[in-house]
């Protein structure tokens, strides 16, 4: 048996392993277009690699029915059982796993190095140009090499990090093939609003987000919001930018709330600002943010911050927008800021095994396929989950 994985990602590492493991005699090479393999997994996590959740819920995924599938046969503790197997430690921090060394790099390099070990072949700068069926075998062209291969499988990621190798060329063949491609959009990058957030980029603040969609509550998360020159980023804010881009076609407007004191009612919030309005200091919010952010909160509320004295009704409007800090969204930093692809190779197109419908011996796995996560580990976990349910499948 001789197969060629197209992608040294997460998911064509993984799977790659799977099957030399459990089929010695089986031919694998990987072929990818970097110079080395797993770069984009390398950057991970900010380089500390979050490979997994406690909290693994389909939910928490675009296509919860292909997450189920996987997730049922390969949950977290099947995958760390897995990455423990291959010798590699890894720790729970506030219910997020990371390798021992919460290094992405020491983590790719260790996958790598194993992979080598075990007598996968890989080829680097080498790029599918295309492919056909031919007396029962594929034949795959690339720009180094033509293979005369058994399986052919796609583990080429989506769209996002193209720096990394991630830019969708390979949705061009598969179109080409007569494949259905969803509609393929930046998710978990930062946002750019109508409002601006220069004065305070950089800056960072806590509380509860919440994000409307044409006016109706749709999804919302405590977390730490970072004010860039031009919107918003942070994980909450890059979690929003994903249930943005899966709906981007169903709304016609959208708009984010950041409420700076959830655990306080408005009524309580204006109780205490009165009293802090009352001490002998220009700016009563300097006691609960920085300069910036509390000079902005007052340009918002349209009020001079420098007053020695506020009226009641300043002091109101203050504290409903510490209560309602409303940012109305532009649009979605593209892909070269995004951490994952929304959208991919349409799930009509597969059969249950993850085999194509349309073509024998074709198989797909990770990223490349129409489904994502949110942040904290949910993206790998998939990559993972995926790559070790086709490697069962390909083993039999």
């Amino acid at each position: 048996m001789k197969i060629l994985i197209v992608g040294a990602g997460a998911s064509g590492l993984i799977l790659a392993i799977r099957l030399k493991l459990n089929n010695p005699k089986y031919t694998l090479i990987i072929i990818d277009k970097n110079q080395k393999a797993g770069r984009k997994l390398a950057v991970s996590g900010n380089g500390r690699c979050n490979i997994g959740n406690f909290n693994l819920n389909s939910k928490f995924y675009r296509n919860k029915a292909i997450s189920e599938k996987v997730f049922s046969k390969y949950n977290l503790q099947q995958q760390l059982n897995f990455f423990e197997s291959l010798g590699i430690k890894t720790k729970c921090l506030d219910k997020l796993y990371y390798p021992y060394s919460e290094s992405a790099k020491a983590f790719v390099d260790y996958l790598f190095n194993y992979a080598v070990n075990l007598g996968i072949v890989f080829g680097f700068q080498e790029e599918l140009f295309d492919y056909k069926s031919e007396d029962g075998f594929i034949l795959a062209y690339t720009n180094k090499a033509k293979y005369k291969i058994n399986k052919l499988v796609f583990a080429t990621g989506g769209k996002s990090y193209a720096k990394l190798g991630s830019d969708g060329t390979c949705f061009d063949i598969l179109k080409k093939h007569n494949y259905a491609v969803t509609d393929l959009n930046p998710g978990l990058c930062p946002i750019r609003t109508v409002e601006s957030t220069k004065n305070v980029s950089g800056l960072r603040v806590k509380g509860k987000v919440t994000l409307f969609l044409d006016k109706k509550e749709f999804y919302k998360e405590d977390g730490e919001v970072l004010f860039k020159n031009d919107g918003l980023s942070g994980i909450v804010i890059f979690n929003i930018s994903s249930i943005i881009s899966r709906n981007i076609n169903k709304f016609k407007f959208a708009s984010i709330n950041l409420d700076l004191f959830p655990s306080y009612t408005l009524e309580q919030l204006v109780k205490e600002f009165t009293f802090k309005a009352s001490l002998p200091i220009s700016n009563f919010l300097s006691g609960y943010f920085i300069k910036n952010v509390a000079e902005y909160i007052f340009k918002r509320a349209k009020i001079n911050y420098s007053k020695q004295v506020f009226s009641v009704n300043e002091i109101k409007e203050v504290a409903r927008i510490c209560k309602n800090l409303n940012f109305t969204f532009s649009q979605l930093y593209d892909f070269d800021n995004a951490q994952i692809t929304i959208g991919g190779l349409a799930s009509d197109n597969l059969k249950e095994d993850f085999s194509s419908k349309i073509e024998k011996n074709v198989y797909f796995v990770g990223e490349i396929l129409d489904n994502d996560g949110l942040c904290g580990g949910y993206n790998l976990m998939w990559a993972f989950g995926s790559a070790l349910f086709l490697g069962d499948i390909l083993c039999k």
